[in-house]
């Protein structure tokens, strides 16, 4: 989608290269060591931007400090689900449960350090519960299991699980954002089940090699601005289950280092790893 806009405003071919491995951040290092000259950009997440730069021992760079913020385009939040195995009807239900059964359960993650890995990290710190992380390579093959009732719980991004849940496959129990989602109202916010202080997101934006210059920065950023003010891009968005995120490049790279600050802070007290 950010593709078709920009060639429609740069009036130069743009390439989707898709770099998977290690949480974002393989593809994330090639970009960060690209020439700063505006045509090689990385998209952001926390995985590759915040929680994989502190996870992993040798991710190769710094994901605030070596990147030029450009701008943010998008925001998801997830559903903590339950298997239907699972005999917990409600966040307090699971809480107790988990509290009887400890090192029982478990919930799986597209892989390790991403949002949905450390929500349920968050989780088991705000509650004081023990529950297993599952580590899968991808989200395919985690919701797979979950379905299967081989994982029991997960928090997982709406998009790819409220399908799931409107079909019975999976119960959900809340939102992990501090509101409301518009996708699924009737959901309750974790900080409305009895949850304190819990809020996480994967939200999405771009960057570009330290030392871009200005002037790029600004035609860079000014793009993404107007896709958020797009009716067609907010109905093409709003398909995929996400909410507009618009943002002055400086806003973002403050963004950048406030949740890196938090990231940290969940990841040193739970003792996440990423293996």
């Amino acid at each position: 989608m950010m593709a078709d806009r920009m060639q429609a405003e740069l009036r130069q071919t743009v390439v989707v290269e898709n770099r998977g491995g290690a949480g974002g951040t393989t593809g994330t290092q090639m970009a960060v060591r690209a020439a700063p000259d505006g045509y090689t950009l990385a998209v952001a997440a926390p995985s590759t931007h915040v929680t994989g730069p502190i996870l992993f021992a040798s991710p190769g760079y710094d994901g605030v400090n070596d990147i030029a913020p450009l701008g943010a385009f998008a925001t998801i939040t997830s559903i903590a689900v339950v298997h239907p195995s699972v005999p917990a009807q409600s966040v307090a239900e699971l809480v107790a449960l988990a509290k009887a059964r400890p090192g029982t359960l478990n919930f799986g993650s597209a892989g390790a350090g991403g949002s949905v890995h450390l929500a349920g990290e968050l989780f088991k710190l705000r509650t004081g519960i023990d529950i297993v992380h599952v580590p899968y390579r991808g989200g395919a093959p985690m919701l797979a299991d979950l379905l299967a009732g081989r994982v029991q719980i997960a928090f997982d991004n709406l998009p790819q699980i409220l399908p799931h849940v409107r079909s019975g496959a999976v119960r959900a129990l809340a939102v992990t954002s501090r509101e409301r989602s518009r996708f699924a109202p009737d959901l309750p916010t974790m900080i409305e089940a009895g949850v304190a202080d819990y809020d996480i997101t994967s939200w999405f934006g771009l960057t570009a090699p330290q030392g871009t210059s200005l002037s790029i920065v600004e035609r860079l950023n000014g793009i993404l601005r107007g896709m958020g003010d797009d009716p067609t891009v907010q109905a093409r968005l709003e398909a995929l289950g996400a909410e507009p995120l618009t943002m002055t490049a400086e806003e973002f790279g403050a963004f950048l280092r406030a949740e890196r600050v938090r990231y940290a802070e969940i990841i040193r007290i739970s003792g996440a790893r990423a293996d």
